[in-house]
């Protein structure tokens, strides 16, 4: 770290420890707990002092707080749940009522001495495990655009894969992908990575690899036991300062605590093969059903260990997936060599989640919760056709996790203090790495007249065996050629500080936080280090007449991993002012470092740094203005210290009565690159695949140098040597010195509606995203063109790397814009019915890499601001989600979720309207169809649950599920024919996931 970086941050740091000794106190942000206020009336009197007294009904935890000078009460870092508020005047005077408040809300209850309430109002709810007695708290004056998610919905709304984050979806500008073996979360039309999500106030931010969410990338599994999560809130704009690392959306979610009563319960559900519809082009090839038996189980338990005071709480979930891929020979006149390897084999999927909580109401002041998660998974795949099973990857993800928080009620201040550990391990691995791999080939008699040009060619020894003369690939065995192992580890320390009695110009709710994070980031990659030979299979004399001697093998250098350890550093205040009943202003400002982010301790080798300037040494050649190589040279690059946040929104409630309230917001929020980009600067340049050529004999066959065969090169070390005095080429990548982390501006404005039991909102919507990162080429031939014409490294002497150099530019922008409308009623047995509907209509679009996601190459344009302005890929002009849960008689609910959208974008080819003539990127629209509207939707899908519950012996009751999923079999499509040139332009090629899917399921609860 530089010495300046180290006075800034250490001033920064004293700032925040200063301000917090100060205050004498700490806060409890709303990343996993919820607020209530209020003023306490006696008729039209407000009253000055007293108590207020908040019991949790569930659990018996009591939090107190005091009546103000001017009758206000504020009381902060509440649970999420229902509560017993009990209201004491300074002259004696006594009331009570009995609300219930979501998770992160700002709830508003004025209470009146004068009046005799109840603490079973008329509202009171029961679904499910949740047992809500008190009326429902609406949050109004809020500016950010959010949506909760409660635990009926997540137990009662249909899915398949008990992935809490599934429901994500029902929040405005939130798109959820199911793919084979990953499940994606975007919003605000950027990708994945984007988001945030908080489980306890706990980061689950991936430091490394993509998803936004640790372990969600390239993975059938889930994040956390379903069951262990009690509800979530999704942020769609105007987060607060108390969150990080997020440039599009934030999900926060809290756990579920034993209580006063010992509950528990236990699920099981299936579904198989046939309970699933062949997407339309496995079905037009006639392809067998794939197998599949999808098994899922757990249970969960809770209760008091000492009532009133200490509970605990516990959830396992297990996925079984079995799978089975078919191994096949496609020329029968070779079963006597491979026969023995044909058949069906197992791929299965297996997953544990492990969830535990101990939660400690020490006194009426204190509060302690501790938490640990673990997650296990593997998944066996990338096999079958002309692929043995030993060819087969297995994909490891393992999850760790503890959280600790303390919470500390003073008589003007709240304190949470908390220290946690994560660990997400991604481990991708050969199944049969200490097997070489083995790949039995035919080689043609002649080349095709274009490779190389002529009629007609013998049978060369060497490199055209891999490129111009195979044939086919008749079988493959052995193992893979790579191996991974992707570790991101954290101890982060957290102090939030909140302050509800502060008295100027209106009542100000002050927070203050710091965070201090120590990371390590570790990555090993293992490309082509398991050797893989090719083999003639007609041991063809010409050739080398044996089926037991290789014609070539490929094998990866071995280069180092990287372990890099990376501080972290969050400060932020923020504060709720209440300027009057009806105005409320919100400021806050966040700042966060990382001083090792992006290779900040990495030194450029020599034999780049030479080279680099032995191209600018060229006569009559320059590189580009857009690249310097001093930028990209670095003997250690100096932390971005600039990631100031500022943050502000306002609320106004137009008459008074919480019913009619405008709002709106602007701040900027900072995300981060994930560490697997900046890595390639690391390993990239050392990083290749050699090929050695043999025979029986050795020598000269074809022009090409052969080794003569040893049965010791079919390992590693034996091949080492060989691979040593073999020429191979890197590639080049170079970070700029002074790359900044993606940053969003967000504006937004709206207007908040309640009406009865429904509460609807009307939000304009705007973001600016700029420092978005792609990888260019470096020696162009020109400024604006001629990308692969400039000199290259071995033209300069330094054969040892490719042609292209590449370097990290961050300036491509993406803007997106839209116009969200949201209605919302909780569901209540009064009514014994609940909804909500969610319609976005936006407009998304960037500049720069065409694949539109960060760590992208570009080799259409030389810079982004040279790139056409197009659609991303996540832009959906228009998208409805809405879901509903319906009391039955008998005890039968029904829930459905529908979604509908115009459909994602998809790149045209030869169009006459680019600045590139050979390419319009994300110019093309899928057919729209009819579903209520005519014409209207690319994607439709609509899924439903109907449940049974029955009464058994002691109040336990069992609950018959049973799902269907895409109900209706609607046939979605995200490939089509791209060229314009093509009759069949803009015909599907492949299909959305899921098809129509049936599950049956059981539950048990006590």
């Amino acid at each position: 770290m530089s010495r300046l970086n180290s006075r800034y941050l250490g001033a920064v740091s004293a700032l925040a420890v200063a301000v917090s000794l100060a205050c004498a106190g700490g806060a409890s942000a709303q990343v996993a707990s919820s607020t209530l206020r209020g003023t306490v009336y006696d008729g039209q009197q407000a009253e000055a002092g007293g108590t207020v007294k908040a019991t949790e009904v569930s659990t018996g935890y009591v939090t107190r707080g005091r009546i103000g000078p001017d009758g206000n009460y504020v009381m902060s870092g509440l649970r999420p749940g229902s509560y017993r508020i009990d209201v004491t005047t300074a002259d004696g005077q006594m009331t009570s009522d009995t609300v219930t408040l979501a998770l992160g809300q700002v709830g508003t209850l004025d209470l009146d001495v004068g009046v005799v309430t109840t603490a079973s109002a008329p509202g009171a709810t029961e679904i499910g495990d949740v047992v809500i007695t008190g009326r429902r708290v609406f949050e109004v004056r809020t500016p950010e655009v959010a949506t909760n998610v409660s635990q009926a919905q997540i137990n009662n709304l249909p899915q398949i894969s008990r992935n809490f984050l599934n429901f994500a979806a029902l929040a405005p500008g939130v798109r959820v992908t199911e793919g084979e073996t990953e499940r994606t979360i975007s919003a605000g039309g950027q990708g994945a990575s984007a988001i945030n999500v908080f489980i306890d106030g706990q980061n689950q931010k991936s430091t490394i690899i993509d998803g936004g969410v640790a372990g969600q990338d390239d993975s059938r599994g889930n994040p956390f036991p379903q069951a262990g999560i009690q509800e979530f809130r999704v942020i769609s704009q105007n987060f607060k300062a108390e969150y990080e690392q997020a440039s599009s959306s934030i999900i926060t979610s809290v756990t579920r605590s034993g209580t006063n009563e010992f509950t528990g319960d236990a699920f099981i559900t299936y579904q198989n093969q046939d309970w699933i519809s062949q997407d339309r082009f496995a079905r037009d090839r006639g392809d067998p059903r794939a197998d599949l038996k999808r098994l899922q189980y757990g249970f969960s338990v809770g209760g008091p260990i000492i009532e009133d005071r200490l509970h605990f709480f516990g959830a396992y979930e297990r996925k079984d997936e079995t799978r089975s891929n078919t191994v096949v020979l496609n020329r029968a006149a070779y079963a006597g060599l491979f026969g023995a390897d044909t058949g069906s084999f197992a791929a299965p999927f297996e997953e544990d989640l492990f969830f535990g909580k101990l939660s400690w109401s020490i006194d009426d002041r204190q509060r302690l919760d501790v938490s640990a998660t673990y997650r296990n998974e593997a998944d066996i795949r990338d096999f079958g056709v002309t692929n043995a099973y030993s060819r087969a990857n297995q994909i490891n993800t393992d999850t760790r996790s503890l959280n600790i928080r303390h919470q500390y009620n003073g008589d003007r201040f709240l304190n949470e203090i908390s220290v946690d550990y994560f660990e997400y391990n991604y481990n991708p691995t050969a199944l049969n790495f200490s097997d070489y791999g083995r790949s039995y080939v035919i080689f043609r008699d002649n080349c095709p007249d274009s490779n190389p040009p002529s009629a007609a060619c013998p049978i060369p020894v060497g490199f055209q065996y891999n490129v111009y003369n195979r044939e086919d690939t008749v079988f493959n065995t052995g193992g893979q050629s790579n191996n991974q192992d992707i570790r991101q580890r954290s101890w982060t320390f957290k102090d939030d500080l909140t302050f509800s009695d502060i008295d100027w110009f209106g009542l100000h709710t002050l927070k203050v936080g710091v965070k201090y994070s120590m990371q390590n980031m570790y990555v090993n990659k293992q490309f082509g280090r398991n050797p893989q030979f090719i083999f003639d299979v007609d041991a063809r004399p010409e050739i080398n007449g044996s089926t037991s001697i290789p014609v070539m093998v490929s094998l990866g250098a071995y280069v180092p991993p990287a372990d890099v350890d990376n501080n972290v550093v969050g400060l932020y205040v923020q504060d709720d002012w209440q300027i009057s009943d009806k105005l409320e202003i919100n400021l806050g400002l966040r700042w966060d470092y990382e001083d090792n982010a992006v290779n900040n301790d990495y030194r450029t080798p020599d034999s780049i740094r030479n080279m680099l300037t032995a191209i600018q040494a060229l006569p009559g050649y320059d590189f580009p203005s857009y690249f310097n190589p001093t930028d990209y040279i670095t003997d250690g690059r100096s932390a971005f210290t600039g990631a100031f946040q500022p943050r502000i929104g306002f609320s106004y409630d137009v008459y008074g009565d919480e019913r009619t309230v405008i709002f709106g917001g602007a701040g900027r929020y900072y995300d981060r690159v994930g560490f697997n980009f900046a890595f390639d600067e690391r390993f990239k340049p050392f990083q290749f695949n050699k090929e050695i050529f043999f025979s029986v004999a050795g020598g000269m066959r074809g022009g090409v140098n052969t080794v003569a065969w040893d049965p010791s090169y079919l390992t590693p070390a034996g091949l080492d040597p060989l691979l040593a005095a073999t020429p191979g080429q890197g590639e080049v990548f170079l970070l700029n010195n002074s790359m900044e982390p993606p940053r969003t501006d967000q504006f937004n404005f709206g207007v908040r509606q309640k009406y009865g039991p429904f509460q609807a909102a009307l939000t304009l919507a705007y973001g600016k995203t700029s420092n978005l990162f792609a990888w260019y080429i470096a020696n162009a031939g020109s400024e604006t063109g001629d990308r692969f014409s400039g000199p290259t490294p071995s033209s300069v002497g330094y054969p040892e790397f490719r042609n292209l150099i590449f370097f990290g530019n961050n300036d491509a922008e993406q803007t997106f814009k839209a116009m969200y409308l949201t209605v919302d009623k909780p569901f209540d047995t009064v009514s014994n019915w609940g909804m909500s509907f969610a319609y976005t209509l936006s407009d998304a679009k960037r500049n720069g890499s065409r694949d539109g996601g960060i760590g992208g190459f570009d080799f259409d344009y030389n810079r982004p601001g040279l790139s056409p302005r197009f659609p991303t890929n996540q832009d959906e002009r228009h998208r409805i989600v809405a879901s509903a849960i319906v009391g039955l008689p008998m005890d039968f609910r029904l829930s459905g979720l529908l979604t509908l959208g115009s459909g994602l974008p998809f790149h045209q080819w030869a169009c006459p309207r680019a600045a590139n003539p050979d390419v319009c990127w994300n110019g093309g629209r899928p057919e729209k169809h009819s579903f209520i509207f005519p014409n209207a939707w690319a994607f439709r899908q609509l899924d439903l649950r109907l449940t049974k519950e029955f009464q058994v012996w002691g109040g336990d009751s069992v609950e018959v599920i049973f799902d269907a999923i895409n109900v209706l079999n609607f046939k979605n499509y995200n490939g089509f024919e791209q060229c314009l040139c093509s009759s069949e332009y803009g015909d599907p090629r492949t299909q959305y996931l899921p098809t129509r899917s049936l599950q049956v399921g059981l539950r048990y609860r006590w």
